[in-house]
C-alpha cells in the first residue's frame, strides 16, 4: 500500500460526500482511506457506509463515544494504516485530482520524509471564492521542489517566525517517520496542529518544499475555533492547550539532544506557545477581574501541587502587562 489518506469526521453530513468524491476519483489508485466517525449524531457515518459499498478502497471505523476534537481519530487512523506514506484530509474538504499523484512521486523522487505544499485554494463555505493562498506567513515562496535545511536550529528558528504553515493537511508524511518518532497529535481543544507539525518540522531528515496548489480548503463561520463563549469558557478554552500542550512539548524536547544542548531553544520554542496560548484569551481576560482569573486557573491547574502558585503568576503577568499598556 503506497498511501493512506485518513479523514477524521463529525456530523459532516453536508460536506462529507464531496470530500470523498474528491478522494476516490483521484488519478492515482493505489491508497487506502481512512475514514474515521467520532460518534456523528447525523447522517455522517451511513454516508461513509454507502461509498464504502462502492468501493472497497475505503475503510470506515466509529468510535464509541465523541471525543471532542480531530486529534483521536487522526491517531486511531494512523494506527489502523498500512501506506508508506500519510495525508490528512479535513471532513469539508477536497483534494485536487492529482493531488496523490504529485505528492507521491515528488516524494519518491526527493526521498521526502515530508513533502510541504507551500500554497493552497482557499475558498468560503460555498466555494464562491477560490483563491491560491501562500501558508508561509514570513517565508520566501519556492518555485519549485527544494529540500529544506537539514539545520534543526534553522528549521526551529523558521517555525518560530511562522515561516511554515501549520495545517496537517499540507503535509504528506512518511508512515515510519510519524510511528519511530511517536508523533501523534495532542488532546487538546485547539493548537493540535501547531505541536503536531513542530515535532514533524524537527523530526524529518528530507523536509521538501513545493509550490504546488494540491488542497483546497474551506474556510467555515461555524469552525470550533470562532465559537462565541462567556469570557471564563474562552480562557478554559486556551488554557487546555497551554497546560496539555508544554507537556507534549516537554516530552518531546525530553528526548531531542538537540535539544538538551541548546536550552535556549527550548525557551524559545516554549515561549511561542505559550504567548500563542495568551493571545488568543486576551479578549477574554479584559471581561475578569483578577480574582475570577485566579480561580480560573487555580481550578484548571488543580491537580498539580503548584495550582494556587501558577495561578498568581497568571494574575501578576496580566497585571503587570495591563499596567505596562496603561
Amino acid at each position: 500500500m503506497k498511501i493512506s489518506v485518513i479523514v477524521p469526521v463529525y456530523n459532516a453530513e453536508k460536506y462529507l460526500p464531496d470530500c470523498l468524491e474528491s478522494i476516490l476519483a483521484q488519478t492515482f489508485s493505489d491508497f487506502e482511506l481512512l475514514v474515521v466517525d467520532d460518534a456523528s449524531t447525523d447522517a455522517s457515518l451511513t454516508i461513509a457506509e454507502n461509498f464504502r459499498a462502492r468501493d472497497g478502497r475505503l475503510k470506515v471505523i466509529s468510535l464509541p463515544t465523541n471525543t471532542g476534537n480531530p486529534s483521536v481519530p487522526r491517531n486511531v487512523g494512523l494506527e489502523n494504516s498500512h501506506g508508506k506514506y500519510v495525508l490528512f484530509v479535513d471532513n469539508d474538504d477536497l483534494l485536487v485530482n492529482n493531488a496523490l499523484e504529485t505528492f507521491w512521486n515528488t516524494a519518491e523522487n526527493f526521498d521526502a520524509d515530508v513533502v510541504y505544499t507551500e500554497c493552497g485554494y482557499i475558498s468560503d463555505e460555498n466555494f464562491q471564492n477560490l483563491t491560491v493562498t501562500a501558508l508561509d506567513k514570513n517565508s520566501a515562496p519556492v518555485e519549485s521542489p527544494t529540500l529544506e535545511t537539514f539545520d534543526i536550529g534553522e528549521r526551529v528558528e523558521k517555525f518560530l517566525r511562522t515561516g511554515y504553515g501549520w495545517a496537517p493537511w499540507a503535509k504528506f508524511v512518511r508512515r515510519d517517520l510519524l510511528v519511530a518518532n511517536k508523533i501523534f497529535f495532542p488532546r487538546v481543544t485547539i493548537a493540535e496542529d501547531v505541536l503536531w507539525s513542530f515535532k514533524v518540522t524537527c523530526a524529518a531528515k528530507n523536509f521538501l518544499r513545493v509550490p504546488t496548489p494540491l488542497y483546497i480548503h474551506r474556510e467555515r463561520k461555524t469552525s470550533w475555533s470562532r465559537i462565541q463563549r462567556s469570557p471564563a469558557d474562552e480562557v478554559k478554552f486556551w488554557l487546555d492547550p497551554l497546560v496539555k500542550g508544554l507537556a507534549y512539548l516537554d516530552d518531546f524536547m525530553d528526548e531531542s539532544k538537540f535539544f538538551a544542548q541548546k536550552p535556549n531553544y527550548r525557551f524559545d520554542v516554549t515561549n511561542f506557545f505559550v504567548k500563542m496560548q495568551v493571545a488568543g484569551m486576551l479578549g477574554a481576560l479584559e471581561n475578569l477581574s483578577r480574582e475570577e482569573l485566579y480561580e480560573i486557573v487555580r481550578r484548571e491547574f488543580s491537580a498539580s501541587q503548584h495550582a494556587a502558585l501558577i495561578a498568581n503568576l497568571f494574575v501578576f503577568m496580566t497585571y503587570y502587562r495591563d499596567k505596562n499598556r496603561g
